[in-house]
């Protein structure tokens, strides 16, 4: 009986062990800059919704609806926005009570499309397409945000009046493999050279933030993030 006891246990701690390294391959790379400023934050929901509620840390979503949610902002990138036939809303808060809200629009364009915010970026017809407006309460700076898939090829950056982030497609897990069946398992989202954030849409979904970010960026990058996770699983509540 102990001796059948003692095989369960043992069987118990390898299975325990196999899992945390099955759960440690499935962490998207990030670079090592990053590491030590952020740790990977599991987005998880709540909801059977079109756009489940995610959350993680201490940010989360508490509704989304299709077409836009009214905001005072004005920019260039509503431009290519406003040529989109799926268009929907996220309101996002975090643990200090600030908002931030999220316009997203995909695909539907006429024609190929371009505009004075992100002149690398072109919005081809037949591409797969992305662009969003990031608003937020606590202050008065408007994100952009805009990718664009174009034969295997992605381009994509989030930008404000002053700044502009690179998007990086990162296929490869934190074990060194390439993931498989798939062009891109995340994004990482680079200021010049120094990587500040980070999002794995699959097979998992993490977020990582900066801790040298003010708030207020944690809040709209935050927001981006999900933005991201949201088109990668195409969970639009408009089809």
């Amino acid at each position: 009986m102990r001796s059948f006891l003692t095989k369960m246990a043992a069987a118990a701690i390898i299975s325990i062990v196999s899992l945390s390294v099955v759960n440690a391959q499935m962490i998207m790379q990030i670079d090592p800059s990053l590491s030590a400023k952020a740790t990977p934050q599991q987005v998880k929901y709540k909801g059977m919704k079109a756009v489940p509620y995610y959350y993680f840390d201490e940010y989360k979503i508490v509704s989304s609806k299709a077409g836009w949610l009214t905001t005072n902002s004005r920019s260039n990138v509503q431009g290519t926005i406003s040529s989109s036939s799926q268009q929907l809303a996220f309101t996002m808060i975090n643990n200090a009570g600030d908002t931030a809200v999220v316009n997203m629009s995909k695909d539907g364009l006429a024609q190929s499309s371009q505009n004075s915010w992100f002149p690398n970026i072109t919005m081809s017809q037949g591409s797969r397409n992305i662009t969003a407006l990031i608003t937020s309460s606590a202050d008065t700076l408007t994100w952009g945000l805009a990718a664009s898939v174009a034969n295997g090829v992605f381009t994509g950056a989030i930008k404000t009046d002053t700044e502009e982030y690179k998007l990086v497609p990162i296929k490869r897990m934190d074990n060194g493999r390439v993931a498989p069946f798939t062009l891109w398992v995340g994004f990482a989202i680079y200021k010049g050279d120094v990587e500040i954030g980070a999002v794995q849409a699959t097979p998992k979904r993490n977020v990582w933030i900066s801790s040298d970010l003010p708030t207020d960026q944690k809040l709209k990058m935050a927001a981006a993030c999900l933005a991201m996770i949201i088109e990668e699983q195409n969970e639009w509540l408009v089809k």
